[in-house]
């Protein structure tokens, strides 16, 4: 890193426009001028940017006593040495700094781990208190949100990388990739027991997946049902639902329940999430099952009825056997764009697999590496995903039934 400064700037604690973002701001601002002319925010500072790791210790705010009551932090734990994660615990000046703020004025303090951009959302919609994120102060931005006063005064730098020298040869130059896939390897899942990132990213993203499937695909079959035989009003509801999600980005869709439709209710971001991908995969069953029902001929229900079968046993026992085998290719497509999706569940405050990628990335500062591991990981979730998928689609196609099923029911030794 250059050492000449490009520009400066100042960061704040990010608060609400409301009485108690008032309130808030000008107790924080009252700690923070006492601990700067205490010294305690110049030590502060320099335990996190000049200090060796060991001595970067952090209170231990999950055991304050709080009888203020508890703050919720919103932050982006990606930018080391303000806020990252070490061995899976959310550290760093900013969140040294508003535990020392909570420890002293007798409140508690919950971390709410979100994308940046779902950092100002979080306050203004009062799922979180404040936010402190490395956010710079402008007068811009004081329109819409409470700043504190400045509590670190920073520059920015010039990064430039680190030239490889004395490789020369072939055989150099094989063992310097290996070595360094070698050290990606160690940064990325061995160090700091990264791995554990992973493994939880992986397990959020199933969980929201299969979840999803589930749920997803009984609400659509359920409205199917509902709407399968007309009718002018069922069919305005459901083809005006179907409209409103399906034209919605997912991303815009997640934000507008986490921090509107959800934003008084203290409800996890991956229970939205579900919430948001069953609508979304339901309205996609849906059309689905129109798309499979409609390729079986008319004649298929004509003769059903000729023989004296009722509505529902024609389509439960006739139609829809019939029907399967056209909506399954769409529906195994599905399932793989859905698991792909949920990607972006870390605008709402969830640690999905992707999420945990940019975690280990921003430690690291590798490049390429974490973002080949976490595409890898989808491959194989997908292709695992793909198998059951297909078992399921072998099991409903009649086509591919085996004799044993073919002949359930049948006397053979007549």
């Amino acid at each position: 890193m250059l050492d000449e400064d490009m520009d400066s700037f100042e960061f704040g604690i990010v608060l609400p426009k409301t009485s108690e973002g008032e309130r808030l701001k000008q107790q924080m601002d009252g700690w923070i001028e006492e601990a700067r002319a205490s010294g305690e925010l110049d030590s502060i500072a320099t335990k996190w940017t000049d200090g060796p790791e060991e001595e970067k210790t952090m209170p231990n705010y999950q055991s304050f006593p709080a009888p203020n009551g508890t703050l919720v932090m919103a932050t982006e734990p990606a930018y080391a040495p303000m806020e990252y994660y070490r061995d899976g615990e959310v550290v760093g000046m900013d969140v040294d700094l508003a535990a020392r703020f909570c420890e002293d004025n007798g409140y508690g303090l919950e971390i709410l781990v979100l994308n940046f951009e779902g950092i100002l959302p979080a306050v203004q919609s009062g799922k979180a208190n404040f936010a402190i994120s490395g956010i710079t102060i402008t007068d811009e931005r004081k329109e819409s949100m409470n700043f504190t006063e400045s509590y670190y005064t920073g520059g920015t730098v010039m990064a430039v990388r680190i030239s490889d020298k004395g490789s020369s040869g072939s055989g150099a130059e094989s063992s310097s990739f290996w070595e360094g896939i070698t050290e990606s390897f160690s940064k990325t899942f061995l160090r700091e027991d990264r791995w554990k990132l992973f493994v939880e990213g992986v397990a959020v993203t199933l969980l929201i997946t299969l979840v999803a499937i589930l749920l997803g695909t009984a609400l659509g079959f359920a409205v199917y049902v509902l709407c399968r035989n007309g009718g002018s009003v069922p069919n305005a509801i459901s083809g005006f639902c179907m409209w409103l999600l399906q034209g919605m980005p997912m991303v815009v869709l997640l934000m507008i329940l986490y921090y509107v439709v959800f934003g008084g209710l203290s409800i996890d971001g991956i229970v939205v999430s579900i919430i948001g991908f069953t609508l979304t995969f339901g309205t996609s069953v849906f059309g689905m099952l129109k798309m499979g029902v409609g390729a079986v001929d008319d004649g298929q229900r004509e003769a059903a009825f000729a023989l004296g079968y009722s509505d529902g046993e024609t389509f439960f026992k006739i139609i829809l056997p019939q029907a399967l085998p056209h909506v399954m290719p769409a529906f195994k497509s599905e399932i793989v764009s859905l698991i792909k999706a949920t990607s972006i569940v870390g605008y709402i405050a969830v640690r999905d697999l992707t999420k945990m990628g940019d975690v280990v990335r921003s430690r690291t500062y590798e490049a390429f590496f974490p973002l080949i591991a976490v595409t890898i990981i989808y491959f194989l979730l997908e292709g695992l995903v793909g198998i059951l998928s297909g078992k399921l689609e072998n099991s409903v196609n009649p086509k591919r039934r085996g004799a044993d099923r073919i002949l359930k029911g049948v006397k053979t030794d007549d």
